[in-house]
């Protein structure tokens, strides 16, 4: 099957048409899947009546499911819902992040279905983080150049409340990151998550700070970026690595559920993995 490809942004993502996802996606029809996400980063698919074993086998066509994490645990998937039991992050503003840069594997992408959507809020903005660092003048690449951010999480706390070391719980998940690495195409791809990273190696807290707030004006530029209004039906997988992502707010009465297929580097990535600061 050749796919039909519509362009969501310059930055990144494509519309694909023509592929019914309850059904077996065959050889030739995945590699130009994988092909376009490579290229574009980001895929949509829409009008999609799935199932979450559906899901699965179309996650799972760039790479295996991660079930690192106490939401993941005996599961494949879960729910990003305000009206579920078990959903989780609900609810609210999300600022620009990558999923789990907190251990030494990040995800390598994210698979969400649109099961509930609000009538209106809860859009989902996309930020190509290799445009972001192309943008950046010469003097501030070569200010990040070589250093390494503290990535780190305290469950416990706020999601958009950016938690230092030492205010952390000693069990929060943690890791040290380059400020720039290279994506699966080779492209520099500035790694840099305004509510995770804890410190940057060489810099004091003040120095941080104004860095962090310098670096995310790049990444939110509506111009590197794409913003999503969901509908039922509508498949998203991106790459969680070469792009990042945000929530915009919305009324906390409506409805928002969406099922969440984590899908990660590697075999060995999908276990659990106890991170520890390099």
């Amino acid at each position: 099957m050749s796919l039909t490809l519509f362009p969501l942004s310059p930055a990144l993502g494509v519309e694909v048409a023509g592929v019914n996802l309850a059904r077996p996606i065959d050889g030739r029809t995945a590699d130009a899947l994988r092909d376009a996400f490579l290229e574009r980063h980001l895929l949509l698919l829409r009008g999609q009546e799935i199932d979450g074993d559906a899901q699965i086998r179309f996650a799972t066509l760039f790479g295996p499911v991660s079930h690192r994490g106490a939401y993941m645990k005996g599961r494949d998937f879960s729910h990003v819902s305000n009206v579920r039991e078990d959903g989780i992050l609900g609810s609210g503003v999300l600022r620009f992040h990558s999923d789990h840069t907190f251990f030494r594997h990040p995800l390598r992408a994210i698979c969400l279905y649109a099961i509930e959507i609000p009538p209106s809020g809860g859009d989902t903005l996309f930020a190509n983080a290799a445009a972001a660092y192309a943008n950046l003048p010469d003097e501030l690449r070569r200010h990040i150049a070589g250093r390494r951010s503290l990535q780190l999480f305290d469950y416990g706390g706020d999601y958009n409340r950016r938690v230092l070391e030492r205010a952390a719980a000693p069990d929060a998940p943690r890791c040290w990151h380059p400020l720039t690495l290279k994506d699966a195409a080779g492209r520099t791809v500035l790694f840099m998550h305004a509510h995770t990273t804890a410190a940057v190696d060489g810099l004091g807290d003040t120095e941080t700070n104004a860095l962090i707030e310098e670096l995310v004006a790049y990444i939110a530029d509506p111009a590197v970026g794409y913003r999503h209004a969901w509908r039922p039906g509508d498949v998203i997988v991106w790459n969680n690595i070469t792009l990042q992502h945000a929530r915009t707010d919305f009324d906390a009465c409506a409805r928002r559920t969406l099922r969440r297929v984590p899908i990660a580097v590697s075999e060995a990535e999908a276990s659990d993995e106890t991170a520890t600061a390099a």
